[in-house]
């Protein structure tokens, strides 16, 4: 049995635990004994009062500092088990975060989407918070939680489901993050994209399947072997395998006479020429560490009005393992860019508009369809070999002159910037949700 009401909580000096229930729920259990209330990984014994005829607002007074902690919510669901004598309450969804002082809290470049989260839970009957790793590292309580008009800083009880948002690589090496993720798992909490994902090793991964290795780019790791790679394709790139946002790539051809570079990581000058291979390979010695980059085929993809275009799929995966492509956007590069990366200057574009003015309008609408399926094959076969829990993916895909879809790479932590100005909810949040309740809705059960 589901509700819909208010909750609030107060500190209660004795050491009692009473929970004041509206009628029609409070004569749903066997009062004579204490009901159990659970919220997020947490729960707690109470003892059972009626309010007053009408009332739709659950009151907790207790001593437990976690559950006193409990922000008030004026729409949150409620879920009675009679047969366990147990209500619960959420779903209680945490977002991890980088440890961040209050005033750059205000100032973060996930500000729009965190409380687009938050607004988008309390209006579907949900609670969300942020976690900092330093809390989860050190398996503490501390967390930011929005109340009246601004994010405060709270104890908070473990949530049902945290989603990683950590931005540090090194953080995910440490042996104490590893140590809070099995933490989180002994208790009962579904943490899911524990960490990013190197661009060497969605490639050896990705290429064991028959069905998606022959819509990957050759790729070879190291830059010690761009020499053998440039003298079969002539064109290559040079990507960090740890890098993001377009950062840290390099686009090398091989003409005639010279070799051209562009690249946007290094230096100010965008286009580079070395009039030997010698004089190319010590330059990228200088600017890659040999073993974190991987050198990959170019492919001739179609461009609009001569500018880099690729595809991003936002694929999420529910309860059941299902996965869907919840949005997707045409990419396309800024001028004198050679990525179309958005956070390197790229706009976006309809992916169906983009597809039905390159190719014939009905064989445009296929290509498109063509590359949703390419992009949650990919991300169905990633979740499935990969070590941990996934459930979301950003999929960046591009289309040669013959409408062949290619993988060009696959993000854990994708972008929030990469929607539809027209979107008043974007996608990602309310996939966040129906994500967190279904996860939530299940354990109940």
């Amino acid at each position: 049995m589901m509700y819909k009401c208010s909750f609030i909580s107060f500190e209660n000096e004795r050491n009692a635990d009473e929970l004041l229930l509206p009628e029609g729920i409070y004569h749903k259990f066997d009062v004579s004994r204490q009901l159990t209330l659970r919220a997020g990984a947490s729960s707690l014994n109470v003892n059972c009062l009626p309010t007053g005829r009408g009332d739709s607002q659950i009151t907790l007074k207790t001593s437990h500092p976690l559950f006193s902690s409990i922000p008030r919510m004026e729409n949150i669901l409620v879920k009675l088990d009679p047969a366990k004598n147990s209500l619960s309450i959420g779903p209680v969804t945490a977002l991890l975060i980088d440890h961040c002082h209050e005033d750059k809290l205000n100032t973060h470049s996930l500000k729009e989407y965190f409380t687009e989260c938050q607004r988008w839970f309390q209006l579907k009957g949900g609670l969300f918070y942020l976690l900092p790793v330093t809390s989860l590292l050190k398996n503490g309580s501390e967390a930011w939680v929005f109340n009246q008009s601004e994010w405060q800083k709270k104890i908070m009880l473990l949530p049902h489901v945290i989603y990683n948002r950590s931005h540090s690589r090194k953080l995910e090496t440490h042996p104490l993050y590893e140590s809070a993720l099995k933490r989180t798992e002994g208790q009962s909490v579904h943490l899911f994209n524990s960490s990013f994902l190197s661009k060497d090793i969605v490639y050896k991964q990705l290429r064991n399947s028959k069905q998606l290795h022959p819509h990957l780019p050759e790729t070879v790791q190291g830059i010690d072997r761009i020499d053998e790679m440039l003298s079969i394709y002539k064109d290559v790139f040079v990507k960090a395998v740890n890098g993001s946002k377009g950062r840290y790539i390099l686009r090398v051809q091989q003409r005639a006479n010279d070799y051209l570079v562009y690249q946007n990581s290094f230096t100010s000058k965008r286009t580079l020429t070395f009039p030997t291979y010698s004089s190319l390979y010590k330059q990228l010695q200088s600017w890659c560490h040999a073993s974190h980059y991987i050198v990959q085929q170019t492919i001739p993809f179609v461009s609009v009005n001569d500018q880099p275009l690729d595809f991003r799929f936002l694929c999420h995966k529910n309860h059941k393992g299902t996965w869907s492509v919840i949005s997707s956007v045409g990419r396309i590069a800024s001028e004198k860019q050679f990525v179309a990366n958005i956070d390197q200057g790229g706009q976006i574009e309809s992916p169906l508009s983009i597809m039905t003015s390159l190719f014939p309008h009905e064989d445009g609408k296929v290509i498109l369809v063509k590359m949703k399926a390419l992009a949650l094959s990919a991300s169905s076969f990633l979740s499935q070999h990969l070590d941990g829990q996934y459930a979301e993916f950003g999929i960046d895909i591009g289309i040669d002159g013959n409408g062949k879809p290619w993988i060009i790479e696959i993000n854990s932590k994708p972008s929030k910037r990469t929607f539809m100005d027209n979107e008043r909810v974007r996608p990602s949040v309310k996939a966040l949700y129906e994500y967190s309740y279904n996860i939530w809705n299940e354990k109940e059960d």
